[in-house]
């Protein structure tokens, strides 16, 4: 009986030291996701604001093109 229940112990021993192996595990691949995640997600902002530059600063190239473009030109 005595040693049934020594095994039982070892059986949950090896299982809880699994569970932790798997733990240590799972917190190294968060990390690493989570660094890849960030830098992806400054990526998209840094694209997002040269994106809304280079809208803003075409819509000005065009309202200044537009205004030349209509303008009345007097002959001296």
């Amino acid at each position: 009986h005595h040693n049934k229940l020594e095994e039982l112990v070892a059986e949950l021993s090896a299982s809880l030291s699994n569970i932790k192996h798997e733990q240590e595990f799972m917190e190294v691949r968060e990390r690493i996701h989570r660094a890849i995640n960030e830098n992806t997600n400054s990526r998209v902002v840094m694209w997002s604001c040269f994106e809304a530059f280079i809208l803003l600063a075409m819509a000005f190239g065009q309202v200044y093109y537009l205004k030349r473009f209509f303008e009345v030109r007097r002959v001296v």
